[in-house]
């Protein structure tokens, strides 16, 4: 495994306006601090990220994408983290398919109140993320501009 420092992880983190987004500003007021990995999105609702923009997103160099929702359930558009959450499942197929690490893309919940458990997920995500490496999409670009050998990619957890 290639070692990373924490600067070189990027982790998009598409957050709905309301909770997600309002956790992490909440994780602020109560001072909890998180990883600097994760690069905060405030959009309207977490069903609107779409299988093709994550990929997008990894395609163009992201370590990482989550997305930070509302519980099930309890959307204000809502069905909104339900679609996000089958939206994760079919791109973490995807990467499958493709031979990168799924846990590159994840999804948690909480609520505009939890600023402490944003935190907690932050900190969780980055540090999986990390231990997977730097996106092999991304050293292609700067090492190899022939392309991206994903049979010999080193993406993939070896137990």
């Amino acid at each position: 495994m290639i070692k990373t420092s924490n600067e070189d992880i990027k982790i998009l983190a598409f957050l709905c306006w309301k909770w997600g987004y309002g956790a992490g500003d909440m994780a602020g007021t109560i001072r909890a601090q998180y990883p600097a990995t994760l690069r905060p999105v405030r959009i309207n609702c977490a069903g609107r990220v779409t299988p093709s923009l994550m990929m997008r997103a990894i395609g163009k160099g992201a370590d990482g994408v989550v997305i930070g929702a509302w519980y099930r359930g309890e959307c204000d558009y809502e069905t909104g983290n339900l679609v996000a959450e089958k939206n994760v499942i079919y791109t973490k197929e995807i990467l499958k398919t493709v031979g990168i690490s799924p846990e590159r893309v994840q999804l948690f919940h909480c609520s505009a109140a939890e600023g402490q458990r944003f935190q907690q997920e932050a900190t969780r995500i980055s540090e999986e993320i990390q231990k997977l490496g730097s996106n092999p999409f991304k050293k292609s670009k700067t090492s190899d501009k022939e392309g991206l050998d994903l049979k010999n990619s080193s993406d993939q957890k070896t137990e």
